[in-house]
């Protein structure tokens, strides 16, 4: 789990903060937790200035797939939260993982 972290956390998510280890981690990455065979794939991945998809849209619907299992969606995420400006926000980095697979060509059943 700790080097899944290292990638999706601290690799790709501007939320992250070394010094604070959640106990659980956003859909994402608690989706890429279950899936160990996925790591190979994920240490390929190479972060795009200012957080984005790796091209793919934020309405697409294999990532909602992602949030719509987050329990930070309720309550605490700023990407999905329509009253937050897109400019004031960015997607967590278990979403940007799994657009980077995605975009990459990886099958995934989401």
């Amino acid at each position: 789990m700790q080097r899944l972290r290292q990638i999706v956390c601290a690799g790709l998510c501007r939320y992250y903060k070394p010094d604070k280890i959640e106990p659980v981690g956003c859909g994402g990455l608690e989706w890429l937790k279950v899936r160990p065979a996925l790591q190979a794939a994920l240490a390929g991945l190479r972060p795009q200035p200012g957080g984005q998809l790796f091209g793919l849209r934020d309405d697409d619907p294999r990532l909602w797939a992602i949030c719509n299992q987050c329990g930070f969606r309720v309550d605490g995420c700023d990407f999905r939260d329509p009253a937050v400006p897109a400019s004031q926000c960015a997607p967590c980095g278990g979403l940007r993982a799994v657009a980077g697979l995605l975009a990459a060509g990886q099958e995934l059943e989401l």
